[in-house]
């Protein structure tokens, strides 16, 4: 990094104060991350496209710093935290301690390359266990979800933009590999719509958005029983980012929310937060809700149904299980404690300035999150990270269910699907996804804190309200003493 480079010094302009004021402010702090992840990539490609790789390690400052603020914050030792988590943080800082290991494996082409590995793999993690810290009461967490959702409207609407534009316009463009030349654009559909990324860098980041705000959307209307009033905006952005998910081209998101929606309402109807009213409103709602979807952009619609059906059902059967036909391909070729940690994501490209992985063999290289896995940290890593992510799963699905707060256990419901999801989504190489991820269990763990917060403060209203009582003494015991 050349300091001549006047992105450098921006870089450095902005990362001095912003983790000046993280640190002092981590609270908002981690709540601006969320924000700027969505605001990232629109800097990226329009206001700054000569300083992306520095704009890109914004956010990533914000959060050490807000991590040292939550440190130094003396307030924080007084508060309880959520019970019950020993497992995912014992799974956690084993991973951790292997992965710490993994940085010096003798078969990485530098220590540079592991120690970008390491960030990948767990930069994010601890947001899931401060995030509880930094959200006050149940009005509290409801309200930013709302805020959350409501940005997310001008964010969708873009992506019905891009569609109209068409491929000249500059609201189209991706982030490219290198500051000299723009990425090229992808198309789909037989009239070769460009497929949108929103304000993010790539498709997958803008696709991976719209499918963690689908569920977080879910979760808040089934929360709040789908009422219209005072509830429009929240059920506007579900149908919204629904529709946008059309434009983006990519099927996963679409069949995900598709899969998922009818296993959320069967688990809210099983824990008893579907009522009977809600059911009805729901026979209302989702088709006026669907067609609104489909009909706001038809290219978009029309173009995604073309593209689906262009791959038949031996493809798709094939890209289902490819994660593990990938990872038994590779898990005997590898080394048995893998090439090492980062060794076979972009970032190993740059620091090592290459445009091939030459320190990878031709048949260990490989698309899929788990093979990618296998690859860098051998079977002991493999069955380290996965477990985790078992473990999260399990932890989710039963803290949705013991919630006796009905909001808390509709949320829960539909973050907990989400989090299971978290065994096949592509996690540690998708930065937006891998941000959601730990926010998500975050979402968890504070509605968990939140709840016990509240049955410890009203056995002490109990206790208060319980008077002593006094010794009867009678005249027969008075004259007998």
């Amino acid at each position: 990094m050349s300091f001549d480079n006047p992105a450098v010094w921006l870089f450095a302009a902005i990362a001095a104060p912003c983790a000046f004021l993280a640190m002092r402010y981590w609270q908002r702090a981690l709540f601006s991350v969320f924000v700027l992840m969505v605001l990232e990539g629109a800097l990226r490609k329009w206001a700054f496209p000569w300083a992306q790789a520095q704009i890109y390690l914004v956010k990533d400052v914000i959060v050490v710093a807000a991590y040292l603020g939550f440190l130094l914050d003396s307030r924080v030792k007084n508060l309880s935290p959520p019970k019950g988590v020993g497992l995912i943080k014992g799974a956690l800082v084993a991973t951790f301690i292997f992965g710490c290991f993994e940085v010096f494996n003798p078969n990485l082409p530098s220590i540079l390359v592991g120690l970008a590995g390491l960030k990948s793999y767990f930069l994010y993690a601890p947001i899931a266990f401060i995030l509880p810290y930094a959200i006050k009461s149940q009005e509290h967490l409801f309200t930013l979800i709302r805020r959350y959702l409501i940005m997310a409207i001008p964010v969708a609407v873009l992506g019905f933009l891009q569609i109209m534009a068409g491929p000249t316009s500059s609201l189209n463009v991706y982030v490219s590999w290198t500051e000299d030349t723009p990425a090229a654009l992808s198309y789909f559909g037989d009239w070769e719509l460009v497929r949108t990324s929103g304000t993010f860098s790539y498709i997958s980041g803008y696709s991976s958005f719209l499918s963690f705000i689908g569920f977080l959307a879910i979760g808040y209307n089934l929360a709040h029983g789908w009422r219209i009033k005072n509830n429009f905006l929240p059920i506007l952005a579900l149908s919204l980012i629904v529709g946008a998910m059309f434009t983006t081209g990519s099927r996963a998101p679409v069949y995900i929310l598709l899969a998922s929606g009818p296993l959320i309402l069967w688990l809210a109807a099983s824990n008893q937060v579907l009522s009977s009213r809600t059911a009805m409103r729901l026979c209302i709602l989702v088709p006026v809700l669907g067609i609104a979807a489909v009909s706001i952009s038809p290219q978009a619609f029309h173009a995604f149904m073309e593209r689906s059906n262009e791959a038949d059902s031996s493809y798709t059967a094939l890209r289902l299980f490819s994660p593990l036909y990938q990872t038994l391909g590779v898990l005997p070729d590898g080394p048995a404690l893998g090439l090492g940690i980062g060794t076979t994501q972009s970032a190993a490209l740059a620091i090592m300035g290459s445009e091939v992985p030459w320190w990878i063999n031709t048949e260990l290289i490989t698309e899929e999150e788990m093979a990618r896995v296998t690859v860098e940290l051998g079977l002991i890593g493999l069955m380290l990270v996965y477990f985790l992510r078992f473990v999260i799963a399990v932890f989710a699905l039963r803290c949705s269910r013991k919630f006796r707060n009905p909001r808390y256990r509709a949320l829960g419901i539909s973050l907990a699907v989400y989090l299971a999801l978290g065994i096949i989504l592509t996690i540690i190489i998708n930065a937006t996804v891998g941000l959601y991820y730990w926010g998500a269990l975050g979402l968890m763990l504070t509605m968990r804190r939140l709840e016990q917060s509240a049955r410890k403060e009203s056995r002490r209203v109990l206790m208060r309200n319980v008077q002593p009582v006094a010794p009867v003494v009678t005249a027969a015991s008075s004259r007998s003493s």
